[in-house]
């Protein structure tokens, strides 16, 4: 099975990507750790992109974890699973100020990140802030209705929703 997972920053994609993993023993792509690699000039977007092929073709079954809407058609292309997870704007906020302290403190506590990548609390910082408060899930919804053929798609809205996916999940055999 091939999984996409997307939503706003802050909603758990990562956290996720790493429980279906323990749970199916799939690789994951975490895509911050390949972006934020780059000088995310045209050429690295170009070598972002050829580095999610590589992945989808090199693997049956897979992980992959984030938006990066400018690409994600070539995972669409593949997935079998899309699954968008959902919390409240504050909500997500909270959780990104939250992460961002404990990755000041602990390197080491985004795995998903990567390992290069150094966060500071600048404009560029307060703008991503903005980007996630202002996050239009509209353009998502695009882009899925446009993939031919479609992937099925999961909505989790909130914790109990993702929580309860787990539980079902669990109970039915991955392999």
């Amino acid at each position: 099975m091939k999984i996409m997972l997307i939503g706003n920053a802050g909603t758990g994609k990562s956290t996720l990507a790493r429980w279906l993993a323990a749970q199916t023993g799939y690789p994951v792509m975490y895509l911050d750790q390949f972006w934020h690699t780059t000088d995310y000039s045209a050429e690295a977007k170009q070598w972002f992109i050829q580095q999610q092929k590589n992945f989808c073709a090199a693997h049956d079954n897979w992980i992959v974890d984030g938006n990066y809407s400018g690409s994600m058609a070539v995972r669409l292309a593949e997935a079998d699973l899309v699954i968008w997870l959902q919390v409240s704007r504050v909500r997500s906020i909270i959780r990104v100020i939250r992460r961002s302290l404990r990755y000041r403190r602990d390197k080491n506590s985004r795995p998903d990140m990567a390992a290069a990548f150094t966060e500071h609390f600048d404009k560029d910082y307060w703008d991503f802030l903005l980007y996630i408060w202002h996050y239009d899930g509209d353009k998502l919804r695009k882009v899925l209705a446009a993939q031919q053929p479609a992937p099925h798609v999961i909505v989790l809205r909130g914790t109990r929703a993702k929580e309860k996916f787990m539980v079902d999940f669990k109970q039915q055999e991955f392999s």
